[in-house]
């Protein structure tokens, strides 16, 4: 694309006082057809003492609490049309998707995203839960609002107040902004592709399983709360078996109700639902190890915290558990 035509795109990269995959990200970001206009290192580190590489713009965050706050502090320090919300452990597909998003933008749409993919090669290298976890992200997914590669017209995420940090702390933040930006236009689904890393950088338990999955579901009972069934506008609701034990949910307190009258049909809703927990992470069975049949019982102990978490997000409207917190 000539230089007179380039978008001001001002690139934002949340780092908390870590740059360990930021090089490959630079990289990638200088072999592409669009050149960012300025990029952004957002670091909310209260502890940190990095030093930035040469070309960027290194901004503290004094209010961080997750990536969501730096991606809101880092819009009001750009200056381009154009925001490109990044995470340092992820790389452009090829040297035309940023210019694939870009041309996808038209009048009518303030965003546009791209598929998501965990490479395999990747996924192989976790050990026994982080296989489990990270299962269902195998392959191109469509997410929305990712913080991958969200390209959103800088004035329309300032007009709607960017995040929303008030009821969403740690996760569910990306759907929100998702049915906010929709709102005010499209939000497009494009054909280019963000390979996302995910580096473990320690081997995962199955507390640390347990743990992101009350997370990842106090967020969902918040959004219910907030959005109810236009939450079925976002592609990645698309995604069944993502979401199988969210319909599964009210039959855990109508196996407690019937038992009052009959424990025999409390009896068999309860084993309906140990059989049908199963599939509720069915990805996971993908998985080649000793250790496999663990999920019989893992699987029906996730149902249970994803039950406990939706019921508080719901109640409270808010996500506020962090297991890194």
């Amino acid at each position: 694309m000539p230089t007179s035509l380039m978008p001001t795109i001002s690139v934002i990269i949340p780092v908390y006082g870590n740059l360990g995959d930021l090089d490959r990200l630079l990289d990638g970001l200088a072999k592409q057809t669009i050149h960012p206009h300025e990029i952004i290192l957002v670091d909310s580190s209260p502890k940190s003492s990095l030093t930035p590489p040469p070309g960027v713009k290194y901004v503290r965050n004094p209010e961080g609490n997750a990536l969501s706050w730096d991606y809101n502090y880092g819009a009001q320090q750009a200056t381009g049309d154009f925001l490109l919300n990044m995470q340092q452990d992820c790389v452009p597909e090829d040297p035309q998707a940023v210019e694939t998003l870009y041309n996808s933008l038209t009048n009518k749409r303030v965003a546009a995203v791209p598929l998501v993919t965990l490479p395999r090669e990747n996924w192989e290298q976790y050990n026994f839960w982080g296989k489990v976890m990270m299962a269902r992200w195998i392959g191109r997914v469509q997410q929305g609002i990712s913080g991958k590669l969200d390209l959103i017209r800088r004035d329309v995420f300032l007009k709607i107040g960017g995040y929303d940090t008030e009821r969403f702390s740690f996760a569910g933040e990306d759907m929100d902004l998702f049915l906010r930006l929709s709102e005010q236009g499209e939000v497009f689904v494009s054909n280019a592709e963000i390979f996302h890393y995910h580096s473990q950088k320690r081997p995962l338990r199955f507390r640390d399983m347990l743990t992101k999955h009350y997370q990842l579901a106090e967020s969902f009972g918040a959004l219910f709360r907030r959005w109810g069934l236009k939450l079925k506008q976002i592609p990645y609701s698309g995604h069944w078996t993502h979401h199988l034990s969210k319909y599964l949910y009210p039959l855990l307190p109508l196996a407690v109700v019937t038992a009052f009258f009959s424990l025999k049909c409390a009896g068999a809703i309860g084993l309906a639902l140990l059989v049908l927990t199963q599939f509720t992470n069915m990805e996971s069975w993908r998985v080649r190890d000793p250790k496999t049949p663990l999920l019989l019982l893992a699987n029906p102990i996730l149902f249970l915290a994803g039950f406990w978490g939706t019921l508080l997000g719901f109640v409270t409207g808010k996500q506020r558990y962090s297991q890194n917190k």
